[in-house]
């Protein structure tokens, strides 16, 4: 499975611990360079620890030429990257079986194989600048229980 995250999300996987989970799960993680490198050292510091330390070679710099296109304008540079990135993959490898998560997702996913606690993970997110609708976390915690029985 690739997996195409933009920067943002795996900042947040550092700052809560989860980070070592994100390889647990997915193994390989795909970075568009144009939301790597808009960043500041300090939002990439993921490569070089603790996300990235022992895993550099399963985080990949992907370069892709981002279009003027109007439709794309609402997205940020990192989004926008994040959704050519994918949508070139998916034409090269014939995909059309995409599927799309947020951080949320990940940390279901990552507690529903075991490889960290739910609850503490979410606890942790509420504790940092991510912005969390208790809509959006009703709904984790549902399928996190539907899917835990």
């Amino acid at each position: 499975m690739t997996v195409i995250a933009d920067t943002s999300p795996l900042q947040y996987a550092v700052e809560i611990d989860v980070a070592p989970s994100i390889f647990m799960l997915y193994g390989r993680i795909v970075v568009p360079a144009g939301g790597f490198f808009r960043n500041a050292p300090s939002r990439r510091s993921f490569v070089a620890a603790p996300l990235g330390e022992g895993h550099q070679e399963e985080i990949q710099v992907r370069f892709v030429q981002v279009p003027d296109d109007p439709r794309l304008a609402l997205l940020d540079l990192g989004d926008r990257c994040s959704s050519l990135t994918m949508a070139t993959g998916a034409r090269k490898l014939g995909a059309v079986d995409l599927r799309i998560t947020g951080l949320l997702g990940v940390i279901r996913d990552a507690a529903l194989r075991g490889f960290l606690n739910f609850d503490e993970a979410l606890q942790k997110l509420r504790s940092t600048d991510f912005r969390l609708s208790p809509e959006v976390e009703a709904v984790a915690r549902r399928q996190y229980r539907e899917q835990a029985r």
